[in-house]
């Protein structure tokens, strides 16, 4: 035995060279007496090979076993030897020949099978060598469960959010390309839909990832159960009606097949939201979620044939925007003209991207006077674009644009720096301090070094802190009343004020006008308008008045446009007003020439004005004023 073993291990591990077969003749190992040490050497290590090893005729008869090999297979060298290989391994013998079947030679990976009936994969290498004369194949066997785990979890990794165990970007446009493929052929439409959760970055940011990660997991499982029992979810083995995938962040998808029309589609995306409504209990924290679904529908007519998957994950992106633009929990079909207000939107941002380096942009500022003397106190700057070919654009056309696609920040910034800079070049001209007052947007505000920018501004124009107010929304006001008030209290250590726009029209709450360092309240114009004939918005302004006062706060009404309404303003005890009765927004000569003309008829005060210490100044009007260029609205 220990030649033939001798003889098994120099064929293993010398480069074997395969023989011409001879006929198959048992083989019936012997020990011979006078072995070397060479021999025993061979022996002992074919008995403590880390791999399994055995010899099996060219019938497939174990003549020989390690072993490790024995362990592997749970058994013992003994019971395994004698055995056809088949016993353990999947069938090596090859038939095609049947007049002399043989074992297969080679190397491949395979399952073996324990005596107790159990499976594991294996590397198995076959070969075949003579030994004693006589053809026999060696086999090595290596146990690979780790290695297969190893791969499966990477393959998992590769596919799969590791997260929600949702189908990740990679299997989800493998899926979405089978799918595609399928309507095609089948003629059936299918619908492509983006969730994307509402304001999920405050959840974020104010409760943490881990809270913000066991949220998404909650929606994965929540989009699961509200799909039916037998649709695919992502899982290995479903069927292929629904697929649900993670994108990445807080973007989800569905891809469903099979259905009958739009409306189909419009009921699923329904349902969805309609799971997403149950309160979802994570901790001390009892959260509301709503998403807002795109959803476009392939193939259509208008949607030949030819296009690709990108195309329609385009497309469906778009409309999920579109579900946000109107108002956010709702859904909202991809469309022709949907996709030509993309493109437009698109390239109305390549040309404000311009305008910023080509110093398209421009202030225009709007005067705001004390109802009760006229004095004139300050000017709003409001920024205009000069486009080249199309003139003047008021800022209503392009302002979400700019909020939307972050060009806020640079072009915010040289706003401020700019109405600073001229504010300062009037004061230098002779002209009396006006305060300034600044629009910020919500994505300004956020800014972590927003107070620092506008100490920088302030000390390169040289204008009093006092004189700069910034005008923020109540929404804005009202989205993190820690971080809120944080910044709010920077800005007012440096003596910044701060006013509330458009009030009344938001969230309004008393709780945070009293804990905000809030200066001024603006009415907004929708209250205005109609006074004083309207009962009801006179009865809001006047509330409005008294309650800013109350809190010891400045109250400025907008969009005034007639002396009743002037009137009626002062009479409530509103400190200032703002409005087309006195100007609309102008450029910066215009205004300074506007400006130099009301001074001096501020020093013929009582026969300019007609103001008498019991009465209303009079106003000027717009017909008193020399003509300029329409600028459209105010915002």
């Amino acid at each position: 035995m220990l030649k033939t073993v001798a003889q098994f291990l120099r064929t293993a591990w010398g480069g074997l060279q395969p023989k011409t077969p001879p006929p198959a003749v048992p083989v019936t190992p012997t020990v011979p007496g006078d072995l070397g040490g060479g021999a025993r050497q061979l022996l002992h290590l074919f008995e403590h090979s880390a791999s399994g090893l055995l010899t099996c005729d060219r019938s497939g008869t174990v003549l020989l076993c390690n072993p490790v090999a024995a362990a592997l297979l749970a058994s013992e060298p003994e019971a395994v030897c004698g055995h056809p290989i088949e016993r353990w391994l999947a069938p090596l013998i090859d038939c095609s020949q049947p007049e002399s079947p043989s074992m297969v030679s080679g190397q491949w990976e395979t399952l073996a099978q324990r005596a107790d009936g159990s499976e594991f994969p294996v590397e198995l290498t076959v070969s075949d060598a003579v030994l004693d004369g006589v053809r026999q194949f060696i086999l090595i066997m290596r146990d690979i469960t780790d290695r297969k785990l190893t791969q499966e979890r990477l393959s998992f990794l590769a596919n799969f959010d590791s997260l929600t165990g949702l189908p990740n970007r990679v299997l989800f446009r493998d899926r979405l390309s089978q799918a595609m493929a399928r309507a095609r052929r089948s003629g059936e439409p299918m619908a492509l839909m983006f969730l994307d959760l509402d304001h999920f970055k405050v959840i974020n940011d104010s409760l943490g990832h881990a809270v913000g990660d066991q949220l998404l997991r909650q929606v994965a499982e929540a989009l699961k159960h509200c799909l039916r029992v037998s649709d695919s979810v992502g899982r290995a083995g479903g069927g292929d009606t629904f697929t649900v995938s993670r994108l990445g962040g807080d973007e989800f998808t569905v891809i469903a097949e099979h259905l009958g029309s739009a409306e189909d589609a419009a009921l699923i995306a329904r349902r969805i939201l309609d799971a997403l409504e149950a309160p979802i209990q994570l901790m001390e924290h009892e959260l509301h979620v709503t998403g807002s679904i795109g959803i476009s529908m392939y193939p259509t007519e208008r949607m030949d044939q030819d296009t690709d998957l990108d195309g329609l994950v385009r497309h469906t992106d778009m409309a999920m925007y579109r579900a946000k633009a109107m108002g956010r929990g709702t859904y909202a079909f991809f469309s022709d003209e949907l996709s030509a207000e993309v493109a437009a939107r698109l390239m109305l941002e390549n040309q404000l991207r311009r305008a910023l380096e080509r110093q398209e942009f421009t202030l225009f500022y709007q005067p705001k006077a004390n109802v009760h003397t006229g004095e004139v106190t300050g000017v709003e700057a409001l920024i205009r674009w000069r486009a080249p070919g199309r003139g003047l654009v008021p800022p209503d056309r392009f302002i979400r644009v700019l909020e939307d696609s972050g060009l806020i920040l640079p072009v915010g910034a040289w706003a401020i720096r700019t109405a600073c800079a001229e504010i300062a070049a009037w004061d230098r001209a002779g002209m009396p301090p006006l305060t300034l007052a600044v629009n910020l947007s919500a994505r300004q505000f956020r800014q972590p070094y927003l107070a620092r920018f506008i100490e920088d501004a302030l000390t390169e124009s040289g204008i009093d802190p006092q004189r700069l107010e910034l005008e923020l929304t109540e929404s804005l006001l009202m989205e993190d009343n820690v971080a809120t008030n944080s910044v709010l209290a920077a800005l007012a250590r440096m003596g910044v004020r701060v006013a509330m726009d458009d009030f009344g029209t938001g969230h309004s709450s008393l709780s945070y006008l009293k804990r905000f360092d809030i200066d001024t309240l603006k009415i907004d114009r929708s209250f205005v308008s109609a006074l004083p004939d309207d009962a009801e918005d006179t009865a809001i302004a006047t509330a409005i008045v008294a309650m800013g006062h109350s809190l010891h706060m400045k109250v400025v009404a907008e969009g005034v446009e007639t002396a009743e309404q002037a009137e009626c303003l002062r009479q409530m005890g509103c400190d200032e007003i703002q409005g087309y009765l006195l100007s609309r927004p102008l450029p910066p000569d215009a205004i300074v020439d506007w400006l130099n003309r009301r001074l001096q008829e501020q020093a013929l005060r009582d026969s300019a004005y007609g103001w008498t210490d019991s009465g209303p100044m009079t106003l000027l009007t717009l017909e008193s004023l020399e003509p300029f260029e329409d600028t459209g609205p105010m915002r």
